[in-house]
């Protein structure tokens, strides 16, 4: 009888550490892939797009919940006005400045969805702009490319959409290395040059942004929206020597 009792203790202690082993790991798998905020002021402002500049739409009261659809801006060491946290809306989306949510996930963690307008030497949102709404859910479009490396063309030309008030847009080709080479427009359609592209074959993605700039320094364009995709293409190995010839 003690030997069945000391066998009968020797198992409830084994199974009790094997259950405290495997509580934590339990405990740490996500619920969920939805990010909840918790507005943390009374009537924290909604606006229609992630900048002071857009116009207020609603006010949200103290402890709202609400569910959270990206971000724009990072938070560094302070809140500086430049981040914003995008979040489901009347059956819509706008934003709310982030420094008055509480998020269930660290600020960086939230996917970036948008950025702050440009400014001008003043500290102005430049002229142009469309600011009813946020400027980057107005840049819609079709994207589309004609040339084909692998056949001989020398050259690929893209088309994408164009955004009021954008002054240049940037098409950025990005290698199967990860090596990028940008190919610039004033207007929505660029030229990719195959001898301006390394010389590795593959599948290449092209990918465009809108900027806005009153500078001749590329240094000091602003960019306006996110990188969006516009497609894909093969180029084969090439040769060329700093010219552009082969």
């Amino acid at each position: 009888m003690i030997r069945f009792q000391h066998i009968y203790l020797k198992l409830c202690f084994v199974l009790t550490v094997f259950m405290l082993s495997i509580v934590p790991t339990l405990a740490q798998e996500p619920l969920t892939d939805t990010i909840y905020g918790i507005v943390t002021i009374d009537n924290a402002l909604v606006r229609v797009g992630p900048d002071f500049a857009y116009a207020e739409i609603d006010a949200l009261p103290l402890n709202s919940s609400v569910v959270i659809r990206g971000r724009s801006g990072d938070f560094f060491s302070r809140w500086d006005g430049r981040q914003w946290l995008k979040i489901d809306y009347n059956g819509g989306e706008a934003w709310v400045y982030a420094r008055l949510l509480r998020t269930s996930v660290a600020f960086n963690s939230i996917p970036p969805v948008g950025r702050l307008l440009p400014r001008d030497n003043n500290g102005r949102v430049p002229d142009g702009f469309d600011l009813s709404s946020d400027l980057c859910s107005q840049w819609t479009g079709e994207y589309t490319q004609s040339g084909n490396f692998m056949v001989g063309d020398t050259e690929i030309v893209v088309t994408y959409p164009t955004l009021q008030g954008a002054t240049h847009y940037s098409v950025i080709v990005i290698a199967p290395t990860g090596f990028r080479t940008a190919f610039d427009s004033t207007t929505g359609t660029a030229s990719i040059l195959l001898n301006r592209l390394p010389n590795h074959a593959g599948t290449y993605t092209w990918r465009v942004a809108p900027y806005w700039t009153n500078s001749t320094a590329r240094s000091r364009w602003q960019q306006v929206c996110l990188l969006q995709t516009g497609g894909t293409f093969e180029k084969p190995e090439t040769t060329f020597n700093r010219a552009g010839s082969r």
